[in-house]
């Protein structure tokens, strides 16, 4: 029973220090996001810093070449046109005939033309814009390889659209005005329809030499005492898949550090309507005339939507039907899903096939497992930065009405990182609010977003905790194991001693007429003056004899009773004598 008694306590603590240990990796392993859902203002906040637009600049010496109309191309006109009133297939009036040259025209122009031979150069510029989003803190950024890819014969046409543009109009427009003096004036489709003409005239007639690419992203930009604008900065293309229906997916570099960063996601667990959110900067809501373009640059917009489908590509892989809306602009973007983790690169739109004009609520993103695929390939890690959870952090704070520690953390990273709107904006609202909070008034509010810095210290505190009471225990358990054996060493010694004891050959019982010889123990007759086992003279023992003549147990001269049979010495001696 006592065996048991000890063992029971030990296994216990045991079982206890073996749970605190699996305890502690399992804590870890649930401190994600996965399954918190933000509200849309907060997703929106968040994610904000770490999406940017992404400008593609293509620049070129351009030489043009000075072309003028053949002589018989008025001719032409005019016999096409009088061959076409005989025959009764347009009306004998002057708005029909000069309607039908403009438009013989504009069809034909390029078939009347031959160049002069003057040629002159000019410096021209042509770029494409889309979105991006950041996933590192020193700067690896995700989009649409379409987005930085350079397609040659549309380059060629932005090229002459850029920079001919004064041409074009200038022909156009000397056309226009000459036809205004025989009566007719050209309506707007047909101005149109002419200027089209000249630009494909003129992109017939340029080289294109000295061809450059760079890339770059606007990042928020706050100058003090101005209004808010973007700062552009330089991006290295990393690596480029393929345009649709390849995978479009290109990573570039921001050669900064502490950016803000957003989070990536799990696509394999969307299923059709989970609620999705696109980001991103398109054209019409970003490149108006009628807004703000400087403003604009710097602030996403966010639609929502649900996953309507997962489709797949010609390729074999798989990509993602949504119907968020997204336009040009949009491309390279991200999808978020309820969590404001990144599943998804807005990519392309349907068309309709008739109009050419794009579909409402057919569009399609990259998932994101294709970019893991990339940013494997160049040993890329996606990170929350620095910034971003010093910012989750402060809004939490916001929004639980702490507006002090909020205000503290913003104004830290206004200095650090200065020329983010959100900040400015989220540190200007705390300023406000803390000014109107009573000083030392507690607060019961609770946070409405959960951020992994919260997660992070909660987990480290817990994760603290536990490896103190851990260890705590372990030391119990050494101190116990050692009192243990120290205990059971002493145990066993005692058994020892017990055996050793008993298993000394005792004397036989005395008798009146028998004796013990004190130095073998061997019986003897009572008057024997010598032992017959070892011979020891018994007339020559001193007073106190060094053994017991009863047990043969070792007397001192300080004993009183022989320590073995409890018999008094002075009883001893005179048994002796």
């Amino acid at each position: 029973m006592r065996r048991s008694a000890l063992r029971f306590p030990c296994q216990f603590i045991v079982i206890i220090l073996l749970f605190t240990f699996i305890m502690i990796p399992n804590v870890e392993a649930k401190s994600g996001l996965e399954n918190i859902v933000l509200d849309t203002r907060s997703l929106a906040m968040i994610n904000k810093p770490g999406v940017v637009l992404v400008q593609t600049v293509w620049t070129a010496d351009l030489t043009l070449y000075e072309f003028a109309f053949t002589s018989g191309f008025e001719d032409d006109l005019t016999n096409a046109v009088g061959s076409l009133v005989e025959s009764g297939e347009i009306p004998n009036t002057e708005q029909a005939m000069y309607s039908v040259m403009v438009q013989l025209m504009i069809e034909n122009m390029a078939s009347y033309i031959f160049t002069t031979g003057n040629t002159y150069v000019e410096e021209a510029s042509t770029a494409a814009v889309g979105t991006g989003f950041i996933v590192t803190p020193d700067g690896y950024l995700i989009t649409n390889a379409h987005v930085v890819a350079t397609n040659e014969e549309e380059l060629y046409y932005n090229f002459v659209v850029n920079t001919l543009q004064d041409y074009a109009i200038e022909g156009t427009n000397s056309f226009a005005s000459e036809m205004r003096t025989v009566g007719y004036d050209m309506s707007q489709e047909e101005i149109d329809g002419l200027m089209n003409a000249f630009y494909n005239i003129l992109s017939y007639q340029i080289d294109i030499n000295n061809l450059q690419t760079s890339y770059q992203c606007y990042l928020g930009n706050v100058i003090p005492g101005s209004d808010v604008s973007a700062k552009g900065v330089g991006l290295d293309l990393r690596k480029m898949g393929v345009p649709i229906p390849g995978k479009d997916v290109a990573i570039l570099k921001i050669d900064k550090t502490n950016l803000p960063t957003v989070t990536l996601g799990d696509d394999t667990k969307l299923r059709t309507g989970d609620k999705v959110y696109a980001m991103g900067y398109p054209a019409v809501a970003t490149l108006s005339d009628a807004l703000n373009v400087a403003q604009a640059i710097q602030e996403p917009t966010l639609t929502s939507g649900i996953i309507s489908a997962r489709k797949e590509m010609s390729g074999g892989w798989s990509i993602l039907q949504t119907d968020a809306a997204i336009h040009g602009g949009n491309s390279g973007g991200p999808l978020f899903n309820e969590a404001g983790e990144v599943i998804g690169i807005n990519t392309f739109g349907m068309l309709d096939q008739n109009s050419g004009a794009q579909v409402a609520g057919m569009n399609f993103a990259v998932p994101i497992s294709v970019v893991n695929q990339f940013l494997n390939e160049i040993n890329v890690k996606p990170i929350e930065s620095q910034f971003t959870t010093q910012y989750k952090k402060a809004l939490s704070f916001f929004q639980g009405e702490k507006y002090s520690e909020a205000l503290d953390i913003l104004r830290g990273l206004n200095e650090t990182n200065p020329g983010y709107p959100v900040v400015a904006e989220l540190l200007a609202e705390a300023r406000s609010l803390a000014d109107q909070q009573p000083k030392g008034e507690p607060t019961n509010a609770v946070p409405t977003i959960s951020t992994n810095i919260e997660i992070d210290e909660n987990t480290t505190n817990m994760k603290r905790i536990l490896l103190i009471v851990g260890g705590a225990i372990s030391i119990i358990v050494l101190i116990l194991v050692i009192v243990f054996l120290v205990t059971s060493k002493k145990r066993r010694k005692s058994k020892e001693d017990i055996i050793s004891v008993d298993s000394t050959p005792k004397p036989k019982s005395l008798d009146s007429n028998s004796k013990n010889c004190v130095k073998c123990g061997k019986t003897l007759s009572i008057d024997s003056r010598f032992c017959s086992g070892c011979g020891y003279d018994f007339s020559s023992q001193n007073q106190y004899p060094s053994n017991c003549v009863k047990c043969n147990q070792p007397i001192e001269a300080s004993d009183k009773f022989c320590k073995g049979c409890g018999t008094k010495v002075d009883e001893v001696v005179k048994d002796t004598n």
